[in-house]
């Protein structure tokens, strides 16, 4: 009968504490991470120094616009774009800014009439390009990635 009842304890200590075991040992389940990256967005846009102040992700990305197109009209007047003929065209510039925050000229779409009366026209963009100053990078995921942009350039006279 002892030798029973011993048997009995031993049998009910081993349950419990398999389950008492099973209990802590549980593993907390595991996250999934968000591995869909929309590339065609980014969490920030490139900066200019006088636009990093600003709070709202919206009016960075105007600031962004303004200072570039402010910064690329200002080097075009400085040259005397002289044509025989009257323009009326829109020019579409398509700019980089690596991770470094540096801008580069990646392409320009210009009509052949343009071309033909400003034939310099691409090198004085490229020349305007180089005086802007260093930008912040584009950031996404919290990493410095590069964007392009395409700055529509209006020609009248």
């Amino acid at each position: 009968m002892l030798k029973q009842l011993f048997t009995f304890f031993i049998c009910s200590f081993l349950i419990l504490s398999c389950s008492y075991i099973e209990q802590h040992t549980k593993r907390e389940p595991i996250q999934k991470i968000d591995t869909i990256v929309d590339f065609n967005s980014v969490d920030a846009y490139p900066l200019f120094p006088n636009c990093a102040d600003i709070p709202s992700k919206e009016k960075q990305q105007i600031c962004f616009q303004m200072e570039m197109s402010q910064h690329i009209y200002a080097s075009l007047k400085e040259f005397q774009l002289n044509v025989k003929d009257s323009i009326n065209d829109t020019i579409f510039v398509k700019l980089k800014i690596d991770v470094l925050g540096k801008t580069s000229l990646s392409s320009i779409q210009i009509s052949e009439k343009t071309r033909e009366l400003l034939p310099n026209f691409d090198s004085i963009v490229a020349v305007s390009l180089q005086n802007l100053p260093n930008l912040q990078p584009a950031i996404k995921r919290a990493m410095p990635v590069s964007t392009e942009f395409t700055l529509p350039i209006i020609l009248k006279n």
